[in-house]
């Protein structure tokens, strides 16, 4: 996954304030576990979250994709922050965390409740007692705004993305045909195409399998200041 947008997600997420997030998460830690120093980022991506908190926490790094995790390397190289390549649905680092986070949708990349209930099985047995797990999700409506006709485009001085959205109803699947092009020292464009599928989690979905999970719910709210309407959950580890 991710292979080709590694390629140009630094340039995509330009437009991110990553220090509101971080500032999102602290309020979360302060909040729910106030003594958690020890810091998974869980879908780290190319490590600019990481790069953004690794002074303030003892922190680590998870992705799925290889290609992701080549930049995020380059950005921390000079930083202790071991960084992992793994599945979120089923990973062990050989340590226990604190805190565990997945910000920008990341748990929308899951398509079925079987890998919901993965993920937080995956997460429990890898937080202290006492650890949490922060999360967002986006909602139906929030796509239906993103794609309006079913395209989303964003075009720049030096580099375009084109996602085409198509809604599997009877799946309950969304899935995303993107191109992106981005230029090249020759001032042409290269193009770059993948194929990406997510899932929208209701509610009680999500509430039911951190229930199966024996987490309990510490924090479930709508945030609308970062990037859109989110729903954020905070779930706890309490053994």
């Amino acid at each position: 996954m991710y292979k080709n947008f590694s390629k140009v997600y630094d340039k995509f997420m330009e437009i991110c304030d990553y220090s509101e997030w971080v500032k999102t998460l602290e309020k979360y830690i302060k909040e729910c576990n106030p003594e958690g120093i020890k810091i998974l980022d869980l879908g780290c991506g190319t490590g600019e979250t990481l790069l953004n908190i690794d002074e303030k926490y003892n922190c680590s790094g998870l992705d799925l994709s290889e290609e992701m995790l080549k930049k995020a390397k380059i950005k921390l190289k000079n930083k202790n922050v071991p960084l992992f390549l793994g599945d979120m649905r089923e990973f062990d680092t050989g340590e226990k965390y604190d805190i565990i986070f997945s910000f920008f949708d990341t748990v929308n990349h899951l398509t079925s409740l079987e890998d919901l209930n993965d993920l937080f099985n995956s997460v429990k047995n890898s937080l202290n007692e006492g650890g949490i797990y922060i999360f967002d999700v986006v909602d139906r409506k929030f796509m239906n705004k993103m794609f309006p006709n079913g395209i989303y485009a964003d075009n720049r001085k030096d580099f375009a993305v084109i996602w085409e959205h198509f809604y599997d109803d009877e799946e309950n699947i969304d899935q995303i045909d993107a191109t992106y092009f981005m230029k090249n020292k020759n001032k042409t464009f290269d193009k770059f195409t993948e194929f990406y599928e997510k899932r929208i989690f209701t509610e009680k979905e999500i509430l039911d399998c951190a229930k199966n999970s024996s987490f309990s719910i510490e924090k479930y709210e709508i945030n609308d200041s970062l990037a859109g309407e989110r729903y954020f959950y905070v779930l706890k580890n309490k053994q």
